[in-house]
């Protein structure tokens, strides 16, 4: 009684597996016949692009992609002297502003905009800013005055000790009638 309730199940695995291998072949034959359809229809393969000669990078193109100026270019350029006089620092760097003088005038300036006689500023501190020129980064500080803006006042002594020291005594004021 086993052996006919085994041979039905035998049966059904043994069909499902004949099926999926017929179905995989079936599969087979048609992308067969597909890839030679493709072939045979004139298609010929792209040819291959010949490789380019192998050339040096454009370092003069480099240095303008990232707001430099070539060495030779900055050679024949006349030093302009500048002289940074105030920064406005801001909590977003593209919103801070130097005032930086040059012997055309003086001036307020961003963060990447160009600078008189070639250059850019690049950063903006509170007490000096940094710009590229002439390849190179450089850095301007403010000067110090020369008499300082604000004094200290010396320290002041106790109260109560200099009252003592001169014979007065911590008593109030009665006001006279």
């Amino acid at each position: 009684m086993n052996t006919l309730r085994l041979c039905p199940r035998v049966a059904l695995r043994a069909g499902a597996l004949l099926l999926l291998l017929s179905w995989l072949g079936w599969l087979g034959r048609d992308s067969g016949l597909w890839l030679q359809g493709l072939e045979s229809s004139g298609n010929p393969a792209p040819a291959a692009a010949p490789a380019p000669a192998h050339q040096p990078p454009d370092t003069d193109a480099i240095a303008r992609l990232f707001g430099l100026q070539p060495q030779e270019a900055s050679a024949h350029q006349p030093r302009v002297p500048l002289t940074l006089l105030a920064s406005l620092v801001e909590r977003h760097p593209e919103l801070s502003r130097a005032l930086i003088e040059s012997p055309e005038g003086s001036r307020f300036y961003r963060i990447g905009e160009p600078l008189p006689g070639g250059g850019s500023l690049r950063e903006i501190g509170t007490t000096q800013v940094r710009l590229q020129r002439y390849g190179e980064d450089q850095a301007l500080t403010l000067a110090s005055p020369a008499t300082p803006l604000l004094i200290p006042l010396p320290a002041r002594r106790d109260s109560s000790s200099s009252t003592a020291a001169r014979g007065e005594h911590d008593s109030p004021v009665q006001p006279s009638l």
